[in-house]
């Protein structure tokens, strides 16, 4: 192997981290068809309960953001992938993490606002 060869343990490590951000990704997809189709049973269990389909809005949003995740996951990977092959430094932003918490907190406490909400 040449010296110019990068290192086989940083474009693993790069692989791993990519497989983190999919299985976010799949984990808040799955969590988000969960609440859709959870709000949808209520409706039908409880039609008194009116949440003029917030649940599911809220169960989308979630799907929505397990989606931007793979996108993200996808570009910071060949950014970096590009990046050690050529022998560059990487510079990853922090703009994709910091979007998806800041989303990720936001659809929580829209989910505690609509919890609340159906208690009254």
């Amino acid at each position: 192997m040449s010296s110019d060869a990068p290192d086989l343990r940083f474009l693993q490590a790069n692989e791993r981290t990519l497989l983190a951000w999919l299985r976010t990704g799949v984990t808040l997809m799955a969590f988000g068809f969960v609440i859709a189709r959870l709000s949808a049973w209520l409706q039908f269990e409880h039609p008194e309960r009116d949440d003029d389909g917030w649940g599911s809005m809220l169960g989308i949003a979630v799907v929505g953001l397990g989606t931007a995740c793979h996108v993200i996951a996808a570009i910071r990977f060949v950014r970096a992938r590009r990046a050690l092959v050529a022998g560059e430094a990487i510079a990853p932003g922090s703009t994709g993490p910091v979007a998806v918490a800041a989303l990720v907190a936001a659809l929580g406490i829209g989910a505690v606002v609509y919890l609340a909400m159906g208690t009254r």
